[in-house]
């Protein structure tokens, strides 16, 4: 199921700060971040909240908390998922963040019961998240969703239509297919390496 945050004003704020020219290293890893914590009150929709006592100003009072086991693992897919990842990361008490590359680390009993949210900047021909999310279907968790900045319209459709029971949340969808490098890179933007020569 594709939740396209596109046309909320909010959200087109925060994503035009992530499109500046100008914006890079780590004003723009926080740019990425603002729009991660935005996307984590989306992604809450699947987790399973519980009371808990809590000390209150006025005394003890009820509150919530995701459910004890039901903790939400969050995987960043490449480097540049990493600063989306950790803003949905902060905003999600007691959840797991884990790289991309250690979840064939992962076994059953860490994701059984659990909501895995797998996080990319920018979702473009498909191939990187569908690598990781046939990965994380084989560890059986309870729901996965998928976080993106932004993801190419055509594809994303084609991986949404290819995994039914997973959440697409993307801030921005865009109709044009786009492969940046070098100082076009997100990655290579947010690192500072858009003049190393493996990224020109």
């Amino acid at each position: 199921m594709l939740i396209d945050h596109s046309d909320e004003q909010m959200m087109r704020l925060l994503v035009n700060a992530t499109r500046q020219a100008e914006l890079k290293g780590p004003a723009l890893a926080e740019a990425h971040r603002e729009v991660g914590r935005r996307l984590a009150g989306s992604v809450a929709q699947h987790l399973i909240l519980e009371d808990v006592e809590i000390c209150h100003v006025a005394g003890i009072s009820t509150g919530v908390r995701v459910k004890v086991g039901s903790e939400p693992i969050i995987v960043a897919v490449m480097r540049a998922g990493l600063f989306v990842a950790e803003g949905v990361w902060s905003s999600l008490p007691d959840s797991s963040l884990v790289l991309h590359s250690d979840i064939t680390s992962l076994n059953i009993s860490p994701v059984g019961g659990r909501t895995v949210i797998i996080v990319d900047s920018v979702i473009n021909t498909g191939r990187s998240i569908r690598d990781v999310l046939s990965a994380v279907e084989a560890l059986q968790p309870t729901s996965i969703a998928v976080v993106a900045l932004v993801a190419y319209r055509t594809n994303l459709e084609a991986l949404v239509d290819e995994f039914p029971d997973v959440y697409f949340h993307v801030a921005r969808l865009s109709d044009r297919s786009y492969i940046g490098k070098g100082s076009t890179d997100t990655g290579a933007r947010l690192f500072g390496t858009t003049t190393w020569s493996d990224e020109v």
